[in-house]
């Protein structure tokens, strides 16, 4: 957070003419009515969703305040190539490659909105292009949350049988993320046909991974 502000500081004497900074799904908390959209209520459950809270409420400051074009992007669990490695995928493969066995939480009882990275670059360079102004905040969501038992045995048919470990459910995880995606998409000028295939991009995953793993690029 500090470092937020210290950004935000720096850009009040150099103003861009836009500011994109990452939130989180995680700002929505443990919702019980799906899917969420960028007016629902904020009840984060976590640390790290809070701080995304926050951020947002101060970029929504400076917008204000110091007239700075501030976009905020809520994230939903964003994969694809070149990804972060402890994210469930990624992980999951790599667990499998050294046949180390995987702990998952609550037998894979909650769901995910996966979102490929090519949309997300695709909306940011929309983004980048389209006149803004004050303060928007967007949800970066596929608006298809998946069953990550059901996504486990989708891998397993790729890769083969994963040894995986069932350990209770993380008490600071969310049961389910669903974002809405209405608001981007209309104003990106984008339809839902326009967003990639969850599974063509799961197995180009796969693909790549295998392919960087004998290069031992991923290490």
């Amino acid at each position: 957070m500090n470092g937020f502000i210290n950004l935000l500081e720096n850009l009040v004497a150099n103003k861009p003419k836009k500011f994109f900074y990452a939130s989180s799904s995680s700002v929505y908390g443990d919702a019980k009515s799906f899917p969420l959209s960028e007016d629902s209520v904020l009840e984060p459950k976590n640390i790290y969703g809070y701080t995304k809270k926050l951020n947002e409420e101060i970029a929504d400051y400076y917008s204000k305040y110091f007239k700075i074009n501030c976009i905020g992007m809520r994230f939903f669990t964003v994969f694809g190539e070149w990804g972060r490695p402890d994210m469930f995928i990624l992980k999951l493969l790599s667990y499998h490659s050294v046949k180390k066995t995987f702990e998952l939480n609550n037998n894979g009882d909650h769901y995910r909105d996966f979102t490929s990275i090519k949309d997300v670059l695709n909306i940011l360079k929309i983004l980048i292009k389209k006149k803004t102004k004050n303060h928007q905040v967007f949800n970066i969501c596929s608006d298809r949350p998946i069953l990550v038992s059901k996504l486990l045995k989708s891998i397993e048919k790729k890769v083969g049988k994963i040894k995986i470990k069932n350990i209770k459910r993380n008490s600071a995880d969310v049961y389910k993320t669903h974002g809405n995606n209405k608001k981007i998409l209309k104003f990106c000028a984008l339809k839902k046909k326009d967003l990639t295939n969850f599974d063509t991009e799961l197995e180009k995953l796969i693909s790549w991974y295998k392919i960087i793993e004998k290069k031992n690029l991923f290490k």
